[in-house]
């Protein structure tokens, strides 16, 4: 349905019983909690006992959520549901840009070079009104 209607981006979660919440205390009264392993509770991964389908099914649907809402053929759907080349673009570039080449993106950012791709970022998500008075993610 995104794809369809020109939706640039999407996020998929696995329900996440983080400690401290009313969930987390429930699941873990009913012996539920699979792990406390907290680099695992990230909303990736499921840390614990589901019912209905298996950690293994939900985590494969999961992904292929991603696979299909970012496949190439899907990206390029998306982009020609809009009206003007401008968009068209815009959509491409982000979409594909993004999430096809996320590790990249994940080391430009682990390594504080966001600000020197900034520009790039800025001209391709520019809209035909301006921004004025736009503050940088990070001090340059």
């Amino acid at each position: 349905m995104g794809v369809q209607n020109g939706i640039t981006t999407a996020t998929y979660h696995i329900l996440t019983p983080y400690p401290g919440t009313a969930l987390f205390a429930g699941m873990e009264q009913q012996g539920r909690i699979l792990t406390r392993n907290w680099d695992l509770y990230d909303t990736r991964h499921v840390v614990y006992r589901t019912r209905g389908l298996t950690a293994e099914e939900l985590e494969r649907g999961y992904h292929r959520a991603y696979s299909e809402f970012y496949s190439w053929s899907n990206i390029f759907r998306g982009s020609f549901v809009h009206d003007d080349l401008k968009r068209k673009i815009q959509h491409l570039f982000y979409t594909g840009g993004w999430k096809k080449f996320e590790p990249l993106w994940n080391f430009i950012i682990k390594t504080h070079g966001l600000n020197r791709m900034l520009p790039l970022l800025e001209s391709i998500l520019e809209t035909k009104s301006k921004r004025k008075n736009v503050v940088a993610p990070y001090p340059r």
